[in-house]
């Protein structure tokens, strides 16, 4: 409920200069009578509500769809435009670093990628169809099997449905899809939220 509550918040807004534009067309057009007032600032409003949670409805239902391919909790988290994951290979085996290095390069979605080591790699990921991308990087633990992701939203995006949220989450999904990982257990799941508030413990 949080998070089709935040969805909804981020619809309200991306549609308040449309709707504020209708309503004044609509008094320009009907007149000021008292009628056509009450329409405006009582029935515009109520039809908006509505189709803007329409809107968050199907943003959640999105962003669920591609939490689940990655195994992550889903939570109003998400949305920030900075996440930071545990992950683990859905395949552990000998050499899974260099397997999961190996896919990230292989991905027509990255590029620049930049290896500090073994234990951390570099890059860019574009999680749309243009060539706006996000910042990110792995850093592995070869005792634990554990691999840190960590992507940033650094550009404008429309963001899951459009929202202009979720972007960062999106890029998250489809780099474990595409290398393999999925979200570790228990409480490392959990995105870390950096994107303004204290962020959140492990």
């Amino acid at each position: 409920m949080k998070l089709l509550m935040a969805c909804w918040r981020a619809a309200g807004a991306r549609c308040v200069p449309v709707a504020l534009t209708l309503m004044v067309v609509d008094f320009v057009d009907d007149g000021f009578r008292r009628d056509s007032v009450a329409l405006v600032l009582v029935g515009r409003p109520s039809i908006w509500a509505v189709l803007t949670l329409g809107w968050a409805a199907v943003g959640v239902r999105l962003l669920r769809r591609r939490a689940g391919t990655a195994g992550i909790t889903l939570s109003v988290a998400v949305l920030d435009d900075r996440q930071k994951h545990v992950l683990r290979p859905v395949r552990s085996s000998e050499g899974w670093q260099e397997r999961v290095r190996g896919e990230l390069l292989a991905s027509e979605r990255s590029f620049l990628v930049a290896e500090k080591g073994r234990e951390e790699v570099h890059f860019r990921w574009r999680p749309g169809r243009k060539d706006r991308s996000v910042r990110g990087s792995m850093t592995f633990d070869e005792p634990s099997g554990d691999v840190v992701l960590d992507v940033r939203d650094g550009e404008e995006f429309p963001g899951v449905a459009a929202l202009g949220k979720g972007t960062a989450f999106t890029a998250v999904c489809q780099i474990a899809g595409a290398t393999g990982l999925e979200a570790a257990p228990l409480a490392e799941e959990h995105p870390r939220n950096t994107s303004g508030g204290p962020a959140e413990q492990r």
